[in-house]
């Protein structure tokens, strides 16, 4: 035996026909090679392994002491045998060697297992395909067997083609024959235990499907009613006075990110950009609150720094799930292009010049929202020039990731702005958005993606 043997397999295929199912099953199997009249096993030896054979043949051979040996059959390519060890731990009751060169998997009885654990649906197709080799090898009995075990093999056939009930094949023909004391009671027993085990996997699997689905179908509700709280698009008239652009991607079907843009009753504009801890359905129930308490008194403050002192002690008030936001909220005088902004632990808002160039808008950073009930927060002052740009973003674009997980960082932001003309808030968001999926590249997408850009127009 050559345990570290590896060649291509093509007797998975049966019942694993997809390359990534292969690849699982690849991690559970260990490779075996004989030698010409080299024996696999012999009778009475201990059963803990199925074998898969890759290519040539095996014989099995009964050893009657005092009678010889009786050669019962050959098995080639595609063939499994030993499979009663992952039914019952009893010894082989044949022995088998290679007529020729041999390559075989070896499926273990604990590596089953684990596969049941963690790949379940992948355990079913092979046990179902052990159940239609079991009627092959029955049909092949039963030329010498006869009527005993013709029984059998229809009840196996029903058995791999049905969902394991008590419907769909002969259980009380099964029953009754697992009575024997033979080893067509053997097999009776062992097809029993197959599908009383089976029908277990299957009962949890769909169990655990419902529940996915379920979590699922809430996740998508919470993704629906958060995109219904984003601000509409600014109409014509609207963005004569301001150019707004805004970009949002969660990281999964409901995520923790939120903006918002709108003009006030008194001709200012608001934005801001807020990022809550953790992802899922909590983390979206705390937005939509951040979102609606900012929205409602952004209406009534007109400072940045008193806003996020409200908002805050209205989340800290019920905040059992102990969850906060960082958060930038700005106000933008149009006329003038005075900005005003307060920081709640949230990334540096900064501003890109109509060449590219960016400066950060360096000032303090007070505690997230929810954190801290008496937390003030500085408002700050800038003033944009006509063609100057407001860019305020998550953490999830400075901290995306590469697959070999590095940070997209704040130089790459500067750098993928600079070196040319930029015409307006939409190409400012554009050029961002593309350089972190570029960045990103095939790598799954840690963080939710948010970024906002407000252009002073002359």
């Amino acid at each position: 035996m050559n345990p570290s043997a590896q060649f291509p397999s093509a007797s998975l295929a049966a019942f694993a026909p997809d390359d990534a199912d292969q690849r699982v099953w690849m991690e559970s199997l260990e490779t075996v090679s004989l030698a010409p009249g080299e024996v696999l096993f012999r009778e009475s030896d201990a059963a803990d392994a199925m074998f898969l054979i890759e290519s040539g043949v095996l014989a099995v051979v009964l050893e009657v002491e005092g009678a010889g040996r009786s050669e019962l059959r050959r098995l080639g390519a595609g063939h499994f045998l030993g499979e009663m060890a992952l039914y019952r731990s009893e010894p082989r009751t044949a022995t088998v060697e290679a007529v020729g060169e041999v390559k075989l998997w070896r499926l273990k009885v604990e590596k089953l297992r684990e596969v049941e654990g963690s790949h379940p649906q992948l355990a079913i197709a092979l046990h179902r395909h052990v159940a239609s080799l079991l009627a092959e090898r029955v049909r092949f009995s039963n030329v010498e067997l006869k009527q005993p075990l013709a029984r059998l093999a229809h009840a196996l056939r029903g058995l791999a083609t049905s969902d394991f009930s008590g419907a769909g094949w002969d259980h009380s023909g099964v029953a009754q024959e697992a009575r024997r004391g033979d080893e067509v009671g053997a097999v009776a027993q062992a097809m029993e235990f197959l599908a009383s085990h089976l029908q277990e996997h299957i009962a949890a699997l769909r169990q655990q499907t419902a529940a996915r689905e379920a979590i699922e179908s809430e996740l998508r509700i919470a993704g629906e009613i958060q995109s219904s709280l984003l601000p509409p698009s600014l109409s014509a008239a609207e963005r004569q006075r301001v150019d707004f652009s805004a970009f949002i991607k969660p990281a999964r079907e409901a995520g923790g990110d939120l903006y918002d843009g709108f003009f006030l009753p008194d001709g200012r504009f608001f934005t801001l950009v807020g990022d809550v801890s953790g992802k899922g359905v909590s983390a979206a129930v705390f937005m939509a609150l951040a979102a609606m308490a900012v929205r409602t008194l952004a209406r009534k403050l007109s400072d940045p720094g008193e806003l996020l002192a409200q908002v805050n002690r209205l989340l800290c008030e019920r905040n059992e799930t102990m969850q906060f936001v960082t958060a930038c909220a700005v106000f933008f005088d149009p006329a003038r292009g005075e900005l005003t902004w307060a920081n709640a632990g949230h990334p540096l808002a900064a501003v890109v010049s109509a060449t590219g160039n960016l400066t950060w808008l360096e000032g303090p950073r007070q505690a997230p929202l929810g954190v801290f009930e008496e937390t003030v927060y500085d408002t700050q002052r800038h003033v944009l020039a006509p063609h100057e740009t407001l860019l305020v973003y998550s953490d999830g674009v400075s901290e995306a990731m590469d697959a070999q997980s590095n940070l997209f960082g704040s130089e790459r932001i500067q750098q993928c702005l600079a070196g040319g003309a930029i015409a307006d808030s939409a190409e400012t968001v554009q050029r961002v958005v593309a350089a972190v999926l570029a960045h990103q590249g095939d790598a799954a997408q840690a963080d939710d993606i948010t970024l906002v850009a407000l252009r002073r127009v002359p």
